[in-house]
């Protein structure tokens, strides 16, 4: 079944170029491992504009998900992002939400 992943977060009021950076070398190593998904990192203009928002759509917990979600944990350049992006991103302000697509 089709599921929308989203993962938000704050980042230090001096570090949202940076998390961009980040962010886009994140989707690219998602996107290796996920290649028919979509996969997206935004942030948000008006509010809190030091927020950003990693989006994911395509099948999850089916097929290979599992063992793609196994690979691309083990990945050192994915691993070196994350350590990365715990450097700029606020504790404690991490939210995941996982929506199932009903209607397409």
């Amino acid at each position: 079944m089709q599921a929308i992943y989203t993962r938000t977060f704050r980042v230090k009021d001096d570090m949202l170029g940076k998390a961009m950076e980040i962010g886009q070398g994140l989707a690219k190593v998602r996107k290796k491992y996920y290649p028919k998904h979509q996969v997206y990192f935004s942030f948000q203009i008006g509010g809190d504009p030091r927020t950003i928002r990693e989006t994911l759509i395509g099948t999850m917990f089916e097929d290979d998900n599992f063992e793609a979600d196994q690979k691309m944990s083990a990945d050192k350049k994915y691993q070196n992002l994350q350590k990365q992006l715990k450097k700029v991103a606020v504790e404690g302000t991490i939210q995941d939400e996982i929506r199932y697509i009903f209607s397409e």
